[in-house]
């Protein structure tokens, strides 16, 4: 009875080591096909129909010490098919600010910050330090075109990875460019014989000429030299500067406003205009909005924050809460102080500690002033509380609101033909707007890689949730996409019954290369990984649709 029972325990023993040893055999030869054959498959066609021309291909140097390995993609690739959790449950993230970083703060509390002692280097180098891991998923740096350095779809940008700069996105947060694509873009739209109401509708910038554009400038120097005139002759009483100048440069940095005593300096740089066309420095005259909405007498701006999720194709959103800055001096059209007329939030602080520091008072104590925690409910608010418009009016949610998603979809729409399409670039954005005392909108300037502070408690915890909302929708499209390819893998190439030991190239590109590229375009989030209720986001632009669908009927087909 003993050895019968032994006897028996040795062949259920004897069949479970079988079926054993032939799963981890599948498994291995699963794992052996993935990475010898399927992935560098895949690999091998997305880096054929990747534009290396539109990169400069610097390989042999990086600004961020990170090593580029010629398999990285495939085993960052394989790692992921194999292991589904790494990129479904988990967020691995690169981010190289650190001290006083916000958005670095946040990853390392509340997802996995990927190479923790990176830092960016003040000049490229060639001696490499930082492995990049192959779980990492997001590349939320602040050093743009990652793409120079490194061979994308071979030592970095593989399959399920996203980078936070979309190439050719200059053309938006250059203030020269921006206004290049927006005056083209109302020409093209007269060309087309529009209506007034659409051409009124895309209206997004008060009146501005480029002084690097000869006949723009002379036209600027005309204006100018008629505005004297008028003054001398009281025939326009001067009520403040007119225009203000501009250059490339951010957070309040390169303006300058035409106040009567500067217009001297300009007038003598230009020499009234007659070196128009030879003075190539990149600066625009804009017309000043002196007449702006104002909150316990200081002028304000709102900046709205945006997120453009794949530029293939094009996905947009519109965080759903804004930040109020208010500018340090009360308004006056005719003070020269800088603080009265920028609002920008390193113009703000500076004033304000400067002001601390000659005793004019405590700088915690005007933290809440300077930086005003409502959202746009509260400009609502105050007009309601003013009488300007009336509860029923829904003054936010019908007109506010539309014209900001329509002025930023029109923006996107004149600077998008240079954006690089692949949905593994995505951009992180700040549009500032200034409402002026008619109630009309206006885009002032798109900032690249805007600083998200920690100056009072509440910016904080709704900071939290900005960079939590965003990195919910970056990580909902890269897990759609590794569903679809996964499935693909499975039901297709496993399936394909080919000649020989593997797919060749040509076959795949063949049988499958309109398909797999439709997979790796970011078109839907799959039903699983919907964005959740309460993200703040606001969908407005998704190019996988047609006609005015694309934009959530938000724009009229006939201005399209």
């Amino acid at each position: 009875m003993i050895i019968y029972k032994l006897a028996s325990a040795i062949v259920i023993f004897s069949f479970l080591y079988i079926i054993m040893v032939s799963i981890c055999d599948y498994h291995d030869s699963n794992q052996k096909k993935l990475k010898t054959h399927y992935v560098p498959l895949l690999q091998t066609f997305m880096m054929d129909n990747t534009n290396y021309s539109k990169f400069k291909q610097a390989y042999n140097e990086s600004s961020l010490n990170m090593i580029e390995e010629p398999s990285y993609c495939i085993e960052s690739d394989t790692l992921k098919l194999l292991h589904p959790d790494i990129l479904l449950e988990d967020k691995y993230i690169v981010r190289e600010l650190d001290k006083g970083n916000l958005q670095r703060e946040i990853i390392k509390k509340r997802m996995f910050d990927s190479i923790q002692n990176i830092s960016p280097l003040n000049k490229p180098q060639t001696k490499f330090q930082h492995r990049v891991p192959p779980q990492l998923s997001y590349f939320y740096t602040f050093k743009p075109r990652l793409q120079d350095n490194y061979h994308l779809g071979q030592g970095l940008g593989c399959m399920f990875q996203k980078f936070n700069h979309i190439p050719g996105l200059y053309t938006l947060t250059s203030k020269n460019s921006l206004i290049y694509n927006y005056a083209k873009y109302i020409y093209d739209m007269k060309m087309r014989n529009v209506s007034q109401q659409c051409i009124k509708n895309a209206s997004y910038v008060p009146h501005t000429l480029r002084l690097n554009v000869k006949q723009e400038c002379q036209q600027f120097f005309k204006k100018l030299n008629q505005l004297q005139r008028d003054y001398k002759n009281n025939v326009k009483m001067y009520n403040g500067p007119e225009y203000l100048l501009k250059t490339d440069e951010h957070r309040g940095e390169g303006i300058r406003l035409l106040f009567q005593s500067q217009i001297d300096n300009i007038t003598e740089v230009y020499q009234n205009g007659e070196k128009c066309g030879n003075i190539t420095e990149k600066i625009v005259a804009q017309k000043y909005i002196n007449r702006p909405f104002l909150y316990k007498g200081h002028k304000i701006e709102f900046r709205i924050y945006i997120y453009l999720a794949s530029s293939n194709p094009l996905q947009l959103y519109v965080y759903r809460r804004a930040l109020i800055k208010r500018c340090a001096n009360e308004y006056n059209p005719l003070s020269e102080q800088i603080p009265a007329h920028i609002c920008n939030t390193a113009v703000t602080e500076k004033t304000h500690k400067n002001q601390t520091n000659q005793g004019e008072g405590s700088f915690e104590s005007e933290d809440e002033e300077m930086f005003i925690d409502w959202n746009l409910e509260g400009i609502e608010e105050l007009l309601i509380e003013q009488g300007r418009i009336s509860k029923k009016q829904r003054w936010l949610q019908e007109y506010l609101y539309p014209r900001i998603y329509s002025k930023i979809i029109h923006t996107i729409r004149s600077g998008q033909y240079s954006f690089y399409q692949d949905s593994r670039f995505s951009e992180f954005l700040a549009i500032d707007f200034l409402l002026d005392n008619e109630l009309d909108i206006w885009l002032l300037e798109i900032n690249y890689n805007p600083q998200i502070l920690s100056v009072t408690p509440d910016r904080i915890k709704r900071n939290y949730k900005m960079v939590e909302d965003t990195m919910e929708i970056a990580f909902a499209y890269l897990k759609s996409k590794y569903k679809r390819v996964k499935q693909f893998i499975q039901q297709d190439l496993q399936n394909y019954k080919h000649s020989g030991n593997r797919i060749r190239q040509v076959d795949f590109k063949n049988k499958f290369g309109i398909k797999f590229n439709q997979l790796l375009e970011d078109n839907s989030i799959e039903q699983e990984f919907s964005i959740s209720p309460d993200n703040l986001y606001t969908h407005i632009i998704d190019e996988s649709k047609s006609g005015k669908d694309k934009y959530f009927n938000l724009i009229e087909e006939e201005c399209l």
